[in-house]
């Protein structure tokens, strides 16, 4: 009888351990506190039961020029609420960074010829977030917008605050590729309208053209928004469609910075 309590205690206390190994692990399955073997073979560091659950996640995506395919190449994207942490896009413009689990992080690009654009403010929790992509304009374009908007609204579109912008875009984007995303064109769902929380300033909509215009009174087809002058805080934004129900998205807006909450995230469709 007590060999047999005692094979069983065994069998149970291994797979406990086990257990335990299983969930410190990192994404790959090894323990990030392992440590290495000494030369006489006994192991150093901490076992494979005891590991630490991971604390960061990783966040990655691609940084491309705005209304083209170009991947941006040696731009740094940075984190606003983590100064010490950037990453510099490869040829492709692909990138990607680890930040702590737990925390709210806002990424921004800082890319030679283009403007500072920052993204819509993550939550991280234990999975990694991908597909954080930036649409990033050149300067030039970004000139043209900005006179646009002063000359439609009467006034510059960072005198009360910030501009956001967004995509409410289709279910379909959600879980694509870039490359599979970056040829599904337009991205948009017709027909939806934006609003925050707190209330936001009125919205303006791109049309077909992808120009934002202001005789548009929903989003078309491409799906872009811009609201312009919206007071420094932080907001709640979404969108309302009569056939499909879509993500919100948290802005951080401060004095005279530009988000852009692009697909797939931000407004996308949920599938």
């Amino acid at each position: 009888m007590w060999t047999g309590l005692l094979g069983a205690a065994v069998i149970a206390a291994t797979a406990l351990a086990a257990g335990d190994a299983a969930a410190g692990r990192g994404r790959d399955g090894a323990c990030p506190d392992r440590g290495r073997p000494a030369p006489n073979g006994r192991a150093l560091g901490v076992p494979d039961h005891a590991c630490r659950p991971p604390t960061t996640i990783r966040m990655s995506g691609t940084a491309y020029t705005f209304n083209t395919r170009r991947g941006i190449a040696g731009a740094e994207i940075h984190v606003d609420e983590l100064p010490e942490r950037f990453a510099v896009t490869d040829a492709n413009g692909a990138w990607q960074l680890e930040v702590p689990i737990g925390r709210d992080v806002t990424p921004y690009i800082v890319a030679e010829g283009h403007h500072t654009i920052y993204l819509q403010t993550f939550r991280t929790g234990a999975a990694d977030i991908e597909q954080v992509n930036f649409q990033t304009p050149e300067e030039s374009v970004y000139n043209l917008l900005y006179l646009l908007i002063q000359s439609y609204i009467g006034r510059p579109p960072f005198e009360d605050g910030c501009v956001i912008v967004s995509t409410v875009s289709d279910p379909a984007v959600v879980g694509m590729t870039f490359d599979e995303f970056i040829h599904f064109a337009p991205h948009g769902v017709a027909g939806a309208a934006v609003y925050g929380e707190p209330p936001l300033p009125e919205p303006i909509y791109f049309n077909d053209a992808v120009f934002p215009d202001i005789d548009q009174e929903l989003t078309s087809g491409d799906g872009g928004v811009l609201v312009a002058n919206v007071p420094v805080g932080v907001y709640e934004v979404f969108a309302t469609h009569p056939d499909y129900e879509f993500a919100s998205f948290t802005a951080t807006c401060e004095q005279d910075r530009v988000i852009n909450a692009n697909p797939p995230w931000g407004l996308h469709g949920i599938p």
